[in-house]
């Protein structure tokens, strides 16, 4: 057997602890590829943000919040079954065969009916507080903070997909949108005294805007882009 194709678990380290380690990082490892190499899962990550930030502002209830995350993970979770199964097909069935074919196709669909399921669970619980507030001069007037992070959150996903689409990331731009992201995601979570939703919108935040450069090497750029944000939210918000 050539080195190339030695099994991988050969490289497992020994004792409890190091592969305990071992096996988150390549449970990473694994989600960075689909990340950088899937498009639909980049998107899904986008979608995460968005739907998140408009359940802080419209200030839907802890149990809706729940769900929405258990949705959200399900999606990934499918998407990252689907980017397994397709790899494996491609390994076993390098030609053009039909039955391959069948098990892509039903993978992919098994993601395409969990986003329709979740879009519909999304407009029932979104679009009522929408219709109920958005159009209110006063809640307008009250919530223009929290108005002003959402645009900048949509912006900067935005920017991300075009950056994406001419293929151009210097690094000090990503570290500039990562960062203008962080500021109004932790903005909107900590004025709604929301510690878990922080939480997840850091990771969600870091592993798409690394994605952005098409490149593991630009792990370390994201996370501090993301840490700048955070860190100068915090700083304004002891200032005044």
């Amino acid at each position: 057997m050539s080195q190339d194709n030695k099994p991988i678990y050969n490289s497992k380290p020994s004792g409890v602890v190091l592969q305990v380690v071992y096996s988150f990082k390549a449970a990473f490892e694994g989600l960075f590829h689909v990340l950088l190499t899937q498009r639909n899962m980049r998107f899904h990550f986008s979608i995460a943000l968005w739907v998140m930030s408009f359940a802080i502002i419209f200030d839907v209830s802890v149990l809706q919040k729940a769900f929405f995350f258990f949705i959200i993970t399900v999606i990934i979770s499918l998407e990252v079954l689907n980017t397994c199964i397709e790899a494996l097909v491609d390994l076993l069935s390098p030609e053009y065969n039909k039955f391959a074919k069948i098990a892509k196709d039903t993978a992919a669909a098994a993601v395409l009916s969990a986003s329709i399921g979740s879009v519909m669970a999304a407009g029932y619980l979104l679009i009522p507080p929408f219709f109920a507030n958005a159009f209110r001069v006063e809640w307008l007037v009250n919530h223009q903070r929290e108005l002003t992070a959402l645009a900048v959150i949509i912006g900067s996903v935005l920017v991300f997909w075009l950056i994406r689409a001419i293929e151009f990331m210097p690094g000090l731009f990503l570290l500039i949108c990562a960062a203008a992201a962080a500021f109004s995601l932790t903005l909107l979570t900590i004025f709604a005294d929301d510690l878990i939703t922080f939480c997840a919108f850091q990771f969600f935040s870091v592993m798409l805007f690394n994605s952005m450069a098409r490149s593991r090497n630009s792990l370390k750029i994201a996370v501090a882009g993301n840490a700048l944000g955070t860190g100068i939210f915090f700083i304004i918000r002891y200032l005044l």
